[in-house]
């Protein structure tokens, strides 16, 4: 087999190895997201149904095992990071709050351990926060 026949082979197998290299990591990328498997910057959170609209207000919530404590901020509140915590009612993981909120367009983050603060991971909907990253929207009609 000449030279010509050995390189062809070697970008085969290049083109082969390139292609494994990268279905393992966006699997890794899939498995630690999925699972919940690295703190990131969202400190565990995973998502979880999103806002919903309820006869009493809107449940905000959010789910992480690994999360001492969650409040949420937001227009509706003047941004306070204590004003509205959710709580872990059953110690499952699924952090919660019901707010009565009046119609309206609403932005908010999250507030992880008392200094992470997040957008919803199960909303979407988000706008610029002016500081480099994103609001979570939520509209109640």
């Amino acid at each position: 087999m000449g030279r010509e026949g050995q390189s062809a082979d070697c970008a085969v197998i290049m083109r082969r190895y390139r292609t494994v290299v990268i279905l393992v990591l966006a699997a890794a990328a899939i498995f630690s997201f999925g699972c919940g498997a690295g703190k990131g910057p969202s400190g565990g959170a995973e998502p979880s149904a999103g806002p919903q609209i309820t006869p009493q207000g809107v449940r905000f919530s959010i789910y992480s095992t690994k999360i001492k404590k969650v409040n949420i901020a937001g227009s509706f509140n003047n941004w306070s990071m204590t004003a509205d915590p959710l709580y872990d009612r059953d110690g499952s993981g699924m952090w919660s709050i019901v707010l009565p909120l009046p119609p309206g367009k609403y932005e908010y983050k999250f507030i992880i351990d008392g200094d992470e603060w997040i957008p919803d991971p199960a909303n979407p909907t988000t706008t610029d926060d002016g500081f480099g990253g994103y609001n979570s929207v939520i509209s109640v009609e």
